[in-house]
């Protein structure tokens, strides 16, 4: 039964790092798709002298970028042993809704004071609830690791 256990765990464990080296190129490709349509929304803003609508639309771009930026700082953090920080995810799905309501402005169909009222809504919301989980984070103590950390990075 203990080879069993074994080897289940071994398996399980090149399934995880298997599934990171996966995760990792979807999120170099995404990165380099995301950059380039930046550049590209950035181009048909000269070529149709449309600047004020090309630049929202490219922030928004540039947004998604950020996204992408966040996300692959936990994957590094994760990679290298850190535990994941929650507050990543909340600030990824702030990120979101503040291009939704940037984008707002330069789609085809005006939004209602009802559709604006939720993304401003759910903004306010996600934007509480980063305050409190990063305030939160403060009051726990440090883990020992951390300390050691800390201590070698001085010397």
């Amino acid at each position: 039964m203990k080879k069993l256990i074994n080897h289940t765990s071994l398996l399980l464990n090149w399934t995880n790092r298997l599934t990171h080296v996966v995760i990792s190129l979807a999120l170099i490709s995404a990165t380099i798709l995301i950059t380039a349509a930046f550049f590209h929304s950035i181009y048909l803003a000269v070529q149709t002298h449309s600047l004020i609508k090309g630049f929202l639309h490219a922030l928004g771009i540039l947004l998604l970028l950020w996204t992408m930026v966040e996300l692959i700082n936990t994957e590094i953090r994760l990679l290298q042993g850190s535990p994941v920080d929650v507050a990543v995810f909340v600030e990824v799905a702030l990120i979101v809704v503040v291009r939704e309501i940037i984008m707002l402005p330069v789609e085809e169909a005006h939004p209602t004071w009802i559709n604006l009222g939720m993304w401003t809504a759910s903004a306010a919301l996600l934007g509480l609830t980063y305050f409190l989980v990063r305030s939160g984070q403060h009051w726990l103590p440090v883990p020992v690791n951390s300390q050691e950390k800390n201590s070698h990075a001085d010397d």
